[in-house]
């Protein structure tokens, strides 16, 4: 029968279990040493090493629940800055002008719609135009 993790526990393998903070238990080789390790959510944090056995899996978890392995730092609590915000110091980033789409491009500029009837009122001219030529040649 295979090892049930403990309670906040997610067996994702044999060899690696991960507790809700984001803490590891993992089986690997870490340093050139073989076993069990506890590898905390906070890398500045030291790696705990357990012997590569089902007692030192079992131990490696205790150890945990007992809480003499520190997992995880407390957040400090960040200073808040009095006044206004200090203008950082640098270079400002150069501005650079966006490049004008070409015709057909996906957001080129539409041009302008034609005016409803412009085609129409043009064909109404020319027969009026030439209409008017017309009625001109009639009189004597």
């Amino acid at each position: 029968m295979g090892f049930t993790a403990p309670k906040g526990w997610d067996k994702e393998s044999e060899t690696l279990f991960i507790h809700e903070s984001g803490t590891r238990v993992e089986r690997r080789t870490y340093r050139e040493k073989d076993g069990w390790f506890i590898i905390p959510v906070d890398l500045d944090q030291e790696v705990v090493g357990y012997d590569p056995t089902p007692e030192g899996r079992d131990k490696a978890f205790q150890d945990f629940a007992d809480g003499k392995i520190k997992t995880a730092r407390k957040p400090k609590k960040a200073a808040e800055p009095e006044g206004p915000p200090k203008p950082k110091r640098g270079r400002k980033p150069k501005e650079r002008p966006e490049p004008e789409p070409e015709d057909g491009e996906p957001g080129a500029p539409v041009p302008p719609a034609a005016e409803e009837g412009t085609e129409e009122a043009a064909a109404e001219k020319e027969e009026k135009d030439e209409d008017e030529d017309e009625d001109e040649g009639d009189e004597p």
